[in-house]
């Protein structure tokens, strides 16, 4: 049996192809069983967002395997094999394992550290388990990549800087503000960084939304999508005086908020704090409105110096991800070697016990007039003596398997207590895992959070894409 993944992902194919494969959540069981139900395929769990399309799988042989995966993606996305074969990046055993620890912790992502990943990972090993078609290698690998990814956003702070400016706007609020529950927010203008902000501070609890635009529809039409109130330009004044915070970005020529306009408003807040972010250029907000008692005013400088921030802090925080990737690698590794053993060790207790069993007949036979107490004493002894001497071996040949040269160390093991012997194949933790079987985990470690900054507009997340009919089995 052998671990192999297949990845269609925003660095292989751009959104076009991309859509082409994802799968609708309420199709992917469906997919899932006929992928398990084919010859070789003993696990599989299929994996889809906005940003990849990918199967982590174990199968009898990694090749004939990976050209049935093709076949049946190429299907599905209307896609001839040739074509589909270059976009699709392959990966084996150590490799697997290694690239599911950079999804999950978001090393993968678009943009570097996003935690949405790791629910999506979990909902698709979930649906896949519920299909029956994960067994005791894949729920492992996905089990401990699940808890590992929980470690990542716990233990490091690679997910929790800004690394958009409307993240950062909420970011700040965060500042003012100890909580954004029953917060009133105002927005000026109804542009797509408008839009953004409002989508982060709707994820943190706001309680109101006004949205105010020179043209009445526009500002219907952002306002309805987060279940907010449209107002004419008219209101705007009587609006701020209202608002908590404040999302200011029309493109307007002038100033929109002038000195006087925000010190009558703050004169009926009553010391109530007023968060004003200027996403606007030219500026909307007079600069001199940041004197005033009670106003926190930030612009769009100030964002992207908070963003610049964020990413030099969560590539500082993706080397300490790094580290533990491969402290990962290493204990997975172990595992695996261990289950070479299991084998093994049962055979041995078998063989073991059914010599005690035969003995204890034997004793019967011997010693007729033995009583039922005696020869449970004599049972119960004879079990302690072979518990006791396979306890010592058990326990060498288990840390052996996980030393280099462990398939050697098994044999060896096999031979002297005339076990089946594991295969020539078979060789310990140090051939398994520790060495690379392609140079592919390489280059992903080289992501540039530079190409991500210009790629990533949104996080992965669930996108809806357009109904497919799974494809027919070949």
């Amino acid at each position: 049996m052998s671990l192999v993944a297949l990845s269609l992902n925003y660095r292989t194919a751009p959104v076009e192809v991309r859509e082409r494969f994802a799968v609708p959540e309420d199709q992917v069981g469906e997919l899932v069983s006929e992928l398990h139900e084919m010859q070789g395929i003993h696990e599989v769990v299929l994996l889809s967002t906005c940003n990849r399309t990918e199967l982590y799988a174990d199968v009898e042989q990694p090749g004939p395997a990976i050209a049935k995966f093709i076949g049946y993606l190429s299907r599905f996305g209307e896609m001839d094999q040739e074509t589909l074969s270059r976009l699709l990046n392959r990966y084996q055993e150590r490799d697997v394992v290694d690239h599911l620890l950079r999804v999950v912790s978001g090393l993968d992502s678009m943009v570097i550290g996003e935690t949405q990943i790791l629910g999506q990972v979990r909902q698709a090993y979930l649906i896949a388990q519920d299909h029956l078609a994960t067994g005791h290698l894949m729920n492992y690998a996905m089990r401990s990549a699940i808890s590992f990814g929980k470690r990542v956003q716990t233990e490091t702070m690679i997910g929790q800087a800004a690394v958009s400016v409307s993240y950062a706007a909420v970011s700040l609020a965060r500042k003012v503000f100890s909580t954004m529950s029953g917060k009133t927010v105002l927005v000026i203008g109804a542009g797509k960084m408008s839009e953004l902000t409002l989508t982060h501070l709707r994820a943190n609890g706001v309680a109101k939304i006004v949205v105010v635009n020179r043209t009445l529809e526009n500002a219907q039409s952002l306002a309805s999508a987060f279940a907010g109130i449209a107002r004419p330009w008219e209101q705007l004044a009587e609006s701020l005086a209202e608002a908590d915070i404040v999302i200011s970005g029309t493109g307007a020529k002038g100033y929109v908020l002038t000195e006087t306009m925000v010190s009558t408003a703050l004169r009926s807040r009553k010391r109530r704090p007023l968060f004003i972010i200027d996403i606007a250029v030219p500026r909307d907000v007079d600069p001199s409105v940041a004197q005033l008692d009670g106003l926190y005013l930030y612009d769009i400088d100030d964002l992207q110096g908070m963003v610049a921030e964020g990413f030099a802090l969560r590539h500082h925080e993706a080397s300490q991800v790094e580290q533990m990737i491969e402290d990962e690698l290493i204990a997975f590794a172990k595992w695996q070697a261990e289950q070479q053993v299991v084998p093994l060790i049962a055979e041995l207790r078998e063989k073991s016990f059914a010599i005690q069993a035969a003995v204890m007949e034997s004793l019967q036979h011997k010693l007729p007039d033995l009583d039922e107490r005696q020869v449970d004493v004599l049972r119960k002894h004879t079990s302690s003596i072979v518990n006791q001497l396979l306890r010592d071996p058990i326990a060498s040949i288990k840390e052996m398997a996980k030393e280099p040269g462990g398939g050697d160390a098994l044999r060896t093991f096999a031979r002297i207590f005339d076990l089946v012997a594991p295969p020539d194949e078979t060789h310990g933790v140090d051939q398994i895992f520790l060495q690379k079987t392609n140079t592919s985990s390489d280059s992903m470690r080289t992501h540039s959070l530079t190409q991500a900054s210009v790629l990533a507009t949104k996080p992965e997340s669930g996108e809806t894409p357009r109904s497919r009919v799974s494809p027919t089995l070949a």
